[in-house]
């Protein structure tokens, strides 16, 4: 150990560093403990400084020592005073370990030291803890461990822009695991640069800033990142609050605040002006959005691949002619047979176009069932599957290098077999067959009813997620406590009419209309609405938008509608603020989701498919979307302001109308078809608040009316008019079901209920 410490420390020049390593444990120890001592209020323990009555903190003696002792360091200390340096040091250590002690209180300029916030002293003192033993044990980070030698061998400017473009890619690597809310695998990573690309290509933490930037419209990404924590991190987290509390003590200790001296109505507050959208992250998400809407070509992908194998297979040959000259100083002696080798490339060949032509016949089917079977909503999804294009170039680029290296292999006369192309050419055949499984299970995916429903379901949860981005929890639990207090609303009218509460401004009025025909399409996918509320802000203006999202917009027709002074109105600009495509599908919005589940069950209960039960399957992925829209629709009406942007929004009711009125009408003399609808309405009204019933209560007495209407049996009116969840699991549905399963100890009350007595008697 001494001889260690001699040849790693001492001979190294780090023992000033070991003195204020060990200086700074001892004192961090110190002061905690002397802390703990003054709050348990022992009688022996000096307690705080107060000379003259006056508390003077720690930390003011921590920043004395460490403004002395750094400033002896820089202007007094050399290599010929190695005594003063390791006292200087010390020194230094003793003040960090007196501020970084109150690095709470810096931070949140108060008192915290022993509340949740205080935690944060503990973290900074464990970061000094680790940088300093990683330096006193030799190890430097990005920048410091002699990343400019080779450049200081050569003067070469190459050499010097590869070492710049290293060290920013390392650091580009800590900026990302930061952002990922990974500090101590950025830290660390600084030193060891395999941490940061394990911190970069990971998921990022939930609630970090690039969960809120990256996974916002990813609920997948982000369910799985709270998996994750859940299981690896809040293990460490309680075994780090363990070690916290040894060390400090207990902390959530709550700090006494002010008496608020009186409560203020929300009447009394003044209305909060409407913040107008950054224009940077405006342009940046709405530049997204339309990329993820853009329809990406078929075609593109198979061409890149195509031209990069031919690219590839040019190379091969040549290198393959290189290695097999005898003359070279580097060679590989090939004992394939030519004639084998020629063989088993055309075999590669053959398999390849063979299997590109079964490609094109499994994305026909799939087209095909999918348009006549499904949902013409669904087209476009499978033909966007990635799936798809990348077994047609994988196929077709396996195919091409095969041929010119048989090719080659014809035309060159060698005597020696391409042993290097060849094994490429194997391999990528390997990665063809693993395409081809995958193509075949997303090919059964579209032909299986059940699959296809729970992956349209996930789409139109995504597209839910991604319209009403601002839904939590904690702002439902708020929204229910404050509605259980409300008054019940009036049912709104079927019949379409303007917005009541539109107020026109002075100034004249100008209608924007489609001029110019867009070349994806006419349908309307995405409204940028914080790009025209800036622009309605900047011209002093207030704007209409006029169609739905999903809606087809005809050639000249109208699309906003400006209120107010026109000199500075700009149509062009609120053109761009308009996606249009092919077809609305449920990547775009829920409603699209709704309607392409809505789709398949009217194919499965039409005439000639007679399929109720896929329809019940429909209705199952219906009322989730349903229960998930519900709690998300209400908070965006309650949380509405005016402001200068209007537009036809999707209620409740309308949500309710495309899931359900359609099924309702086609669900004539399908018995369990009309009780899985009666129990989606049943679930949705226990869930939803009393403001959301009026759509549901009018669907069940349509319901109960067509039920009278078509049946005339007793028996047969009975079933119909039975909630089941299963469509008809049983005579009596829901209502009727027992649960003849009892965990635990019977009470007195429960034998008695069970013999049919009253638990009073």
């Amino acid at each position: 150990m001494g001889t260690w410490f001699t040849e790693t420390v001492v001979d190294n020049g780090r023992l000033p560093l070991f003195f204020l390593l060990v200086s700074f444990l001892l004192a961090f120890l110190f002061i905690r403990f002397s802390v703990r001592m003054i709050r348990a209020e022992v009688s022996w323990w000096p307690g705080n400084v107060t000379p003259g009555g006056m508390h003077i903190h720690h930390v003011m003696f921590g920043l004395v020592m460490v403004l002395v002792s750094g400033f002896a360091l820089v202007a007094i200390a050399n290599y010929e005073t190695p005594v003063a340096n390791c006292i200087l040091s010390s020194v230094f250590g003793i003040g960090s370990a007196l501020m970084l002690d109150e690095f709470a209180l810096i931070l949140h300029l108060r008192d915290v030291y022993w509340a949740e916030e205080g935690r944060s002293s503990i973290d900074a003192v464990f970061v000094a803890v680790a940088i300093s033993g990683l330096y006193l044990l030799g190890v430097h980070p990005i920048g410091f461990t002699g990343d400019f030698d080779v450049y200081q061998q050569d003067r070469s400017l190459i050499t010097l822009a590869l070492v710049l473009f290293g060290l920013a890619l390392q650091l580009g690597l800590a900026a990302i695991t930061l952002l990922k809310g990974k500090l101590w695998t950025g830290l660390v990573g600084l030193f060891f640069t395999p941490l940061l690309i394990i911190g970069a290509i990971r998921l990022g933490r939930p609630l970090s800033p690039w969960d809120r930037w990256r996974y916002a419209d990813k609920p997948g990404k982000r369910a799985k990142a709270f998996t994750r924590e859940k299981r690896f991190r809040e293990p460490v987290i309680r075994a780090k609050i363990f070690v916290q509390e040894a060390l400090s003590g207990r902390f959530g200790v709550p700090i006494e605040m002010a008496t608020p001296t009186a409560a203020v109505t929300v009447s009394d507050q003044p209305v909060p002006v409407a913040k107008v959208p950054n224009r940077l992250l405006t342009a940046i998400r709405w530049n997204h959005t339309r990329r993820r809407l853009r329809r990406t070509p078929t075609w593109r992908l198979p061409m890149i691949l195509v031209s990069l194998s031919i690219v590839l297979a040019a190379l091969l040959v040549d290198l393959d002619g290189e290695l097999g000259d005898t003359d070279s100083a580097v060679g590989i002696e090939s004992t394939f047979d030519i004639g084998a080798t020629a063989t088993l490339l055309a075999v590669i060949a053959g398999g390849m176009i063979t299997l590109t032509g079964l490609v094109f016949t499994a994305i026909t089917l799939a087209m095909q069932f999918g348009a006549s079977q499904i949902s013409v909503r669904v087209v476009p999804m499978l033909q966007q599957e990635a799936i798809m294009r990348w077994s047609i170039g994988m196929f077709l680029s396996t195919f091409v290098v095969a041929v010119i290296i048989a090719s080659d292999l014809a035309l060159s006369g060698e005597s020696t077999a391409p042993v290097l192309s060849t094994s490429i050419a194997i391999l990528l055949a390997f990665v063809s067959a693993f395409l081809f499984i995958a193509l075949v299970a997303r090919v059964g995916m579209v032909l299986n009813s059940s699959r296809l429903l729970r992956w349209i379901a996930a789409q139109s949860r995504s597209s839910i997620v991604r319209t009403y981005p601002g839904f939590t929890e904690e702002m439902e639990q708020g929204r229910r406590e404050v509605v259980s207090a409300a008054p019940v609303l009036t049912t709104p009218p079927l019949t379409a009419s303007r917005d009541p509460h539109k107020v026109e401004l002075l100034g004249s009025s100008t209608t924007v209309r489609l001029r110019q025909l867009s070349p994806d399409g006419r349908i309307l996918l995405a409204v940028n609405l914080a790009g025209i509320e800036r622009l309605a802000a900047v011209w002093g203006v207030t704007i209409e938008v006029l169609p739905y999202v999903g809606e087809f917009v005809a050639q000249d027709a109208a699309l906003f509608e400006v209120n107010g002074p026109q000199l500075r109105v700009r149509p062009h600009q609120l053109m761009a603020c308009l996606v249009f495509g092919d077809t609305h599908s449920p990547t775009v919005s829920p409603a699209a989701g709704l309607q392409a589940i809505v789709d398949i069950a009217l194919k499965a209960l039409s005439p000639a498919i007679n399929d109720p039960g896929r329809a019940v399957q429909a209705i199952d992925h219906l009322e989730d979307l349903l229960l998930t829209l519900a709690p998300r629709v209400r908070l965006e009406a309650s949380d509405s302001v005016s402001t200068r942007i209007r537009g036809t929004t999707r209620t409740w009711a309308d949500y309710v109308a495309i899931s359900t009125d359609e099924i309702r009408h086609f669900s004539t003399n399908s018995t369990q078809v009309q009780r899985r609808l009666r129990s989606l309405l049943d679930t949705l009204l226990g869930y939803c608040p009393i403001e959301q019933h009026a759509p549901l209560v009018a669907r069940v007495h349509a319901l109960d009316a067509q039920i009278a209407r078509e049946w005339t049996g007793e028996l047969d009116i009975a079933l119909a008019s039975v909630a089941d969840p299963q469509g008809l699991g049983s005579e009596n549905g829901s209502a009727g079901r027992t649960h003849p399963l009892v965990l635990g100890v019977p009470t007195v009350e429960t034998d008695k209920s069970a013999a049919g007595e009253e638990p009073g008697n």
